[in-house]
């Protein structure tokens, strides 16, 4: 005997809060009643699955991104390993997700490509308060740069356009509270005197195994000015 669905029956926005407890890739592929729902869910996480022979997750990301028409997207959490393809244009996703009010982005790129720029109005969102920017990453900071709402910000493994364009970021984040910094001997980052001059900042952590003990360059350097901080950093 078939059972009465009373799933089906439920509004679109209780069907909502069950599909944030799947995994975005399973909530994509769901019954008729199902289908279109998690075009309007408020997180959205992709994550390669670590296997180098697997396809890779970049063509959900793009088709998907493609029909999201959520009015905002409170969190975005993108995971790209070896599989993605290196000629994906995974920035235009970032830019879609912008579009719509992004309030955190966490964007890891893992690839054997050349290091992809963020979209420019991803450095003038004035809803992001969270930004994790981690591996194949140029940090190219255009001078229209604002983001008023950012208080945490992650920078791991990135490499900067030039020597200023961390100075440049920093300056733009008026309310930025928490920075975590991760600098690593396998990435060179065009940069030897890192700079944080944040007076709202509290909380720095900073790892930099960049250089090697016999590192005979004296102008590498860390300056911080942080009247307010109160956590120090570590090297």
């Amino acid at each position: 005997m078939g059972g009465e669905d009373r799933i089906s029956e439920l509004s679109d926005d209780l069907l909502i809060e069950i599909l944030l407890f799947l995994p975005t890739k399973d909530a994509t592929f769901l019954s008729k009643r199902w289908r279109f729902v998690w075009r309007k869910l408020p997180r959205l996480d992709y994550e390669e699955t670590g296997n180098s022979s697997s396809k890779s997750v970049w063509w959900l990301l793009d088709e998907s991104m493609r029909f999201h028409n959520a009015p905002s997207i409170e969190k975005l959490r993108i995971n790209l390993g070896v599989q993605c393809p290196v000629d994906a244009d995974v920035a235009k996703c970032v830019a879609k997700a912008v579009d719509r009010c992004l309030r955190k982005l966490n964007f890891y790129l893992d690839w054997f490509g050349e290091p992809i720029t963020m979209p420019k109005n991803l450095y003038t969102c004035k809803t992001l308060t969270k930004l994790v920017l981690m591996g194949e990453i140029l940090v190219d900071v255009p001078c229209e740069a604002d983001l008023p709402s950012l208080y945490k910000l992650v920078l791991e493994d990135v490499v900067f356009r030039d020597e200023d364009s961390h100075v440049r970021l920093l300056s733009t984040c008026p309310v930025l509270k928490d920075l975590d910094v991760t600098r690593s001997y396998s990435v060179y980052d065009n940069v030897r005197k890192f700079t944080v001059k944040v007076p709202s900042l509290l909380r720095l952590t900073y790892t930099n195994i960049f250089f090697q003990e016999d590192d005979d360059d004296t102008e590498a350097s860390l300056v911080i000015d942080t009247p307010d901080l109160i956590v120090s950093p570590h090297c």
